[in-house]
């Protein structure tokens, strides 16, 4: 009878950590996304900022991506009526694990409602082309 006490309060114990692990693997998982976001919009906009401001898609084959890095998620580019926008889909987790790398951007957010939060009081427009729910990311080329 002890033994199957001792049995059930380790399966328990083990439990537990299973779920913390579990945490901080979604919090990585989120954080990675965030950094792979991110090096694909700097690459962006180094790109667009070089020269490069001509309006539509921008193809990720002309920008100058480090060696061996793999898009987590199908991020896209494009200018259009004097912007830049870069999106992809993410979490929420994602996406605000993507704000805290840009420390609190308001550039940064979630396209919602065809405005992009929290950015500037929710004012900013997005287009169509943007998927709901999408991290985005706008600035001015102008």
């Amino acid at each position: 009878m002890k033994a199957l006490i001792v049995l059930a309060f380790l399966m328990g114990v083990m439990a537990m950590m299973r779920f913390v692990s579990m945490d901080s693997i979604d919090e990585q998982q989120a954080q990675a996304i965030a950094v792979n976001y991110g090096v694909f919009r700097n690459e962006v906009y180094l790109y667009v900022f070089n020269g490069h401001k001509t309006p539509g898609d921008i193809a990720s084959s002309s920008l100058n991506l480090p060696t061996g890095w793999t898009m987590m998620r199908p991020w896209k580019a494009r200018i259009e009526a004097g912007c830049l926008y870069v999106w992809g889909p993410a979490s929420s987790g994602e996406i605000e694990a993507t704000r805290t790398l840009f420390w609190g951007s308001q550039a940064v957010g979630r396209a919602d409602g065809g405005k992009l939060e929290p950015g500037h009081g929710g004012t900013t427009p997005l287009p169509a082309f943007v998927p709901e729910g999408s991290l985005v990311s706008v600035v001015g080329v102008n």
